[in-house]
């Protein structure tokens, strides 16, 4: 698309939403635990495998699936994604238990991390060049508010239905979704073109396999670096969200106290991601990514000294979540400039996927810290290790980048010569 060719929002529209249901499905299924443990007669943890297998379903749909778009057409994948997230999780209300419950969360997971880069490649499509990361991140911000959005349908649900109410919730909404898409997209997938017709990209010719474009001789530097960072990013967070409550409990707050500062991190979610996709469209990778994992950086160090008060927790966790969360939803549309149109479903959802393995060792990592006695502000503390990781790789490749615009640049040159 131009720069001046009017975005065609009602696509943006109905990928937003499609993400607004990741973040439900995260917090529904986490606020469902203690009532299906209660029904089941089993301890909550019972129901790890299951939370895991979400994650474990995500990274496959999204190693495997997602490349399929950019064969079979982004709105006909998008489609099947939803139908079979939407279907899985209504099948789980049939669940008699916590086996039964981790299968039906493994094939919902596997659809869901399919959607995700698809959705992200559709925004690209639809949104002209300049301001592509931008309006890619709006839509990636739908899962912060559909995170926010279940702590205030999931009480009201299970008060009439119980935890199935939230499951019929979040299988029904992706099925309506689903069919919306299937009317409102045009089912696009990308043109075959001749190899290097553009400086620093790669393009398929016919029949090339699109998983070897993103390793391709001008690509494969920003495809490692782009894994390190999701991967990373991803540990730290999903680290934090599982274990900031009970971290809390054990410093001595109380539970609805804990739970209440957790809703901040939407805020600084939302301003992060902003803030950083303006600074990607102007051209400005390492000052917008930099300058937010510095601020994540800080926020935990200033957790480790333990402070005092309410506010002065949720003024840090604000600032961890502008750096950390609010970068990590700009991973994806991040991608979508890295990569050319036959290769971009498959640039962003292997790199999603990448990211998602990384957040399966989050939990288990900070598990481990938990386990070795130390002190629960230190644990949080420890974070500045993937952060500052985080920082070392963005700069690289703000410096890959610039090196291959300078190398292109020299060629074009030569050839004019």
């Amino acid at each position: 698309m131009q720069a001046d060719t009017p975005i065609r929002w009602w696509p943006i529209v109905l990928c937003a939403l499609a993400v607004l249901l990741d973040g439900y499905d995260a917090q529904m299924f986490a606020m469902a635990i203690p009532l299906m443990a209660k029904e089941f007669g089993v301890m909550p943890t019972a129901f790890a495998p299951a939370a895991s297998a979400s994650l474990a379903g995500m990274a496959v749909g999204a190693l495997f699936l997602s490349p399929l778009a950019d064969r079979f057409g982004r709105r006909s994948l998008l489609v099947v994604s939803l139908v079979l997230f939407g279907a899985a999780t209504l099948l789980a209300m049939l669940s008699s238990g916590p086996f039964e419950m981790t299968l039906w969360r493994l094939i919902a997971g596997c659809g869901f991390g399919a959607t995700v880069p698809v959705t992200i490649g559709i925004c690209a499509e639809y949104a002209p060049a300049g301001r592509r990361v931008s309006i890619a991140t709006l839509a990636a911000s739908g899962f912060a508010i559909g995170a926010s959005s279940a702590g205030l349908i999931t009480p009201l649900l299970a008060a009439h239905w119980g935890w199935r109410g939230m499951f019929a919730y979040g299988g029904i909404l992706p099925l309506v979704i689903a069919a919306l898409v299937a009317h409102g997209i045009p089912n696009t997938r990308p043109a075959a073109a001749p190899a290097l017709e553009q400086a620093g990209h790669v393009r398929a010719p016919v029949g090339a396999p699109r998983l070897g474009l993103i390793f391709a001789t001008g690509t494969w530097r920003r495809t490692v670096l782009l894994w390190l960072l999701n991967a990373l990013n991803l540990f730290a967070n999903y680290g934090v969200t599982s274990w900031l409550p009970t971290l809390l409990v054990q410093n001595g707050w109380s539970l609805p106290d804990a739970s209440r500062v957790m809703s901040v991190l939407v805020i600084g979610a939302l301003t992060g991601c902003i803030f950083v996709s303006r600074c990607v469209d102007r051209g400005r990778i390492a000052l917008g990514f930099g300058a937010a994992y510095l601020v994540a950086t800080l926020s935990l160090a200033l957790c480790a000294t333990n402070p005092n008060g309410f506010w002065v927790w949720a003024g840090l966790l604000v600032m961890y979540a502008f750096g950390a969360i609010g970068t990590s939803l700009t991973h994806a549309p991040l991608a979508t400039i890295l990569y050319d149109e036959e290769a971009r479903s498959t640039g962003v959802g292997w790199a999603n996927g990448v990211g998602r393995a990384g957040s399966l060792f989050g939990p288990l990592g900070l598990a481990w810290l938990m386990s070795q006695k130390l002190p629960p502000t230190q644990v949080l503390g420890v974070l500045m290790v993937p952060m500052l990781a985080c920082a070392a790789c963005v700069l690289m490749l703000a410096w890959v980048l610039r090196g291959e615009s300078r190398a292109a640049a020299g060629e074009a040159a030569s050839q004019q010569a």
